[in-house]
């Protein structure tokens, strides 16, 4: 029996993540920061600030290891927190210009070897490719998309 497009798009999905994680990773541990620290200041580049719910549900983290990672973030200087205008008992989390270079200093790298996994499509490809990954992203972004929690058997060892 052959491999089903869904398993497909599982084996591919996983390589890309393996392959960018290798990239990233060894960044990271040169800049002496976590996947979670860098995926909280990408998140912080909108500018926007962000309070510690959003980022909390935004990474999937428990509020306690969220605060955790800001921490850690404010106390490298990354980060900061000021006050909500709209609400002074709110808290938000803005990315500090430290940050700001850090996220670069990563995104330099992605960058370069994201361009060097693209450097043979053509135009149009990379176009459709960049269609097709939007629309698997904002499908799996969705509420309904999400598969709801399944028990899983472990087989005794």
């Amino acid at each position: 029996m052959g491999i089903t497009d869904t398993e497909r798009v599982l084996q591919i999905v996983g390589d890309l993540d393996r392959l960018l994680v290798g990239v990233r990773d060894p960044v990271l541990k040169q800049i002496g920061i976590g996947r979670e620290h860098w995926q909280v200041l990408r998140l912080l580049a909108d500018g926007e600030g962000h309070a510690m719910g959003e980022i909390s549900d935004a990474m999937g983290l428990a509020g306690a290891t969220a605060t955790r990672v800001v921490d850690a973030l404010a106390q490298k200087m990354q980060v900061y927190r000021r006050s909500d205008p709209l609400d002074r008992r709110r808290v938000l989390i803005f990315l500090a210009e430290p940050g700001r270079a850090t996220l670069n200093q990563v995104d330099e790298v992605m960058l370069q070897r994201t361009d060097q996994l693209l450097v043979d499509f053509d135009p149009a490809d990379r176009n459709e490719l960049l269609r097709l990954l939007g629309q698997l992203v904002a499908v799996a972004a969705t509420p309904a998309s999400r598969p709801s929690p399944v028990a899983v058997k472990r087989e005794a060892l």
